[in-house]
């Protein structure tokens, strides 16, 4: 039964990370092609077995929605392959790995583990961490604003649809008597087509939340600011505590809130266990890196601790009391 239980977890969590991706995908397509997104943004290969997997689908059960797309039918690795075709799109989720390589690595992880959720393989307690982990930083990257969207020479090709040789220069000059060569350059202006990238809003809890900030959150018992800049710093700490790279790290936020009024005073109003429980693990994790424990055995005691159900549990009261 824990093994099924690990698999709802997985399923539900899986399904949160690939509708996000979807989300951000579409807006950031639409936002660099137009509506022709999925004819221009899409590779061919790739449109061609998404839209099989729709017409199969479609022929089997005819009552499907109208409200989906052609991105509805792609897994994680499809999502990684349209990524890669779009290097505007590609830079918005490199901060989710080291580099492209490790990226594709880690969609490889994804699509592993929503295959074995969907033929029901026991998943297991890391795997539900990568998951975890992955969520979060996913979230993050979805709330940085998007990167500036240039004018990428690959798009343009729409002008001249029967030969790819030359851009035509000859055309331009006709209104000036003596500029021959500087004119072609009025042509490129065309792509200016997609608009503002509008269509990925940033959430409302903006920046990192400094001392003296949280020092005043404290003194005026301001929940929602005391519980954003927690969620700061478990988020930047549990990829690196249960990598095993915790030494050099600080929970400078955690010293600051346990100490305070507000912490004794809300801990049984707020259900603040997971956040003593997360601290207390990331204490003992320092403590044993320091005492030369190796990554794998870390990784152990962690998961004789519950780390992955003290995540789960974090996530719930962070979800609870931080809604806009």
């Amino acid at each position: 039964m824990t093994k099924l239980d690990t698999n709802l977890d997985a399923c539900q969590m899986s399904s949160e990370i690939l509708l996000r991706l979807r989300k951000i995908m579409r807006e950031s397509l639409r936002a660099i092609h137009g509506n022709e997104w999925e004819a221009t943004g899409i590779p061919d290969e790739i449109r061609e077995y998404l839209t099989q997997r729709q017409a199969r689908e479609a022929s089997i059960n005819w009552n499907l929605s109208d409200a989906v797309d052609i991105l509805d039918f792609g897994g994680f690795l499809n999502l990684y392959e349209i990524m890669a075709a779009n290097p505007q799109l590609l830079q918005r989720f490199l901060p989710l790995a080291p580099d492209a390589s490790v990226l594709r690595i880690r969609f490889l992880e994804l699509d592993t583990i929503l295959s074995r959720i969907a033929y029901a393989r026991p998943i297991s307690e890391s795997e539900l961490g990568f998951l975890v982990t992955f969520e979060d930083r996913l979230k993050k990257t979805a709330s940085a604003p998007p990167p500036a969207i240039e004018e990428v020479p690959a798009a343009p090709p729409p002008r001249a649809g029967r030969t790819a040789s030359a851009p035509t220069p000859p055309a331009a000059p006709a209104s000036r008597g003596g500029a021959p060569a500087p004119q072609p350059k009025a042509a490129p202006q065309k792509p200016a087509a997609p608009p503002e990238p509008e269509p990925v809003p940033a959430p409302a809890a903006a920046g990192p939340v400094g001392p003296q900030e949280l020092d005043n959150a404290i003194q005026r018992n301001d929940n929602k600011v005391i519980l954003t800049a927690l969620y700061q710093e478990v988020t930047a700490l549990a990829d690196g505590l249960w990598n095993g790279s915790v030494a050099s790290l600080q929970a400078r936020t955690w010293e600051q809130v346990r100490e305070s009024q507000w912490y004794h005073d809300r801990f049984g109003k707020l259900g603040l266990r997971p956040i003593s429980d997360f601290f207390g693990l990331f204490d003992t994790a320092k403590q044993k890196m320091g005492a030369g424990t190796s990554r794998n055995d870390l990784q152990e005691f962690l998961k004789e601790h519950s780390f992955v159900q003290v995540l789960l549990a974090l996530k719930d009261l962070f979800r609870q009391h931080m809604k806009p």
